[in-house]
């Protein structure tokens, strides 16, 4: 599989420009992906960076269905009307491609998906990591080794990306949970052993609670 992330800044960073979004994401947007064989795996709002700021991110089976669905966007008129209400509403945008970290298959977001139509989730955990140069291996298989032993911790991550082009080191993990932050209190023994191994090999992470949007097929 193949992702396109896309990050957008409304302008205003107004709740009322949101709403505006989502409408036009769930007329235009949601129907030319049917129409051209894609989805909205994932839609969220944050305002840990800018006030109101989206990213969504759509699901490809490769790169010739990418190019597949850009062709096709091209010749749409909805996907046209779209990009046109959405310079108005979103004119700063930035967008990068993304593929699954090995331990995460798509699968386990799919399950998560059809598991989202049962019971909702709207709040999720995005976690950023800053691997070590060269050690992305290492990083990896400590993932692996969670998994296998099912850590409670490797359990929560239904999705895992690492941009394809321009930051070979960093990691993007979605939780199906959201720890908003708490009153200080020194390390238990889990952290410790959790945190440990981790941090040899993945020094920095930026941690932020997103709000799922209506027009996600996960929410």
């Amino acid at each position: 599989m193949i992702y396109l992330e896309e990050t957008l800044n409304l302008l205003p960073a107004h709740p009322e420009n949101l709403d505006k979004f989502v409408g036009l994401a769930q007329e235009k947007l949601v129907p030319v992906c049917e129409r051209l064989g894609t989805r909205v795996v994932a839609a969220w709002t944050s305002t840990v960076e800018w006030f109101s700021q989206v990213t969504q991110i759509m699901e490809f089976n490769d790169m010739d269905a990418l190019k597949k669905f850009r062709i096709g966007a091209s010749k749409d008129v909805g996907w046209g009307e779209y990009a046109a209400q959405l310079e108005e509403i979103a004119p700063e945008r930035r967008s990068r491609l993304l593929e699954p970290l090995g331990p995460i298959p798509p699968e386990t977001l799919h399950n998560a998906i059809e598991a989202s139509k049962k019971t909702p989730v709207n709040v999720y955990g995005v976690a950023t990591l800053e691997v070590n140069p060269n050690m992305m291996p290492q990083f990896i298989q400590g993932f692996e080794e969670g998994i296998k032993n099912k850590s409670p911790i490797s359990a929560l991550i239904i999705a895992s990306w690492r941009p394809i082009g321009g930051s070979p080191n960093e990691v993007i993990d979605l939780w199906k949970t959201y720890s908003p932050p708490q009153a200080y209190l020194p390390a238990d023994d889990f952290s410790k052993q959790f945190f440990g191994p981790l941090r040899m090999v993945a020094p920095k992470e930026h941690y932020r609670g997103v709000s799922m949007l209506p027009y996600s097929e996960l929410l």
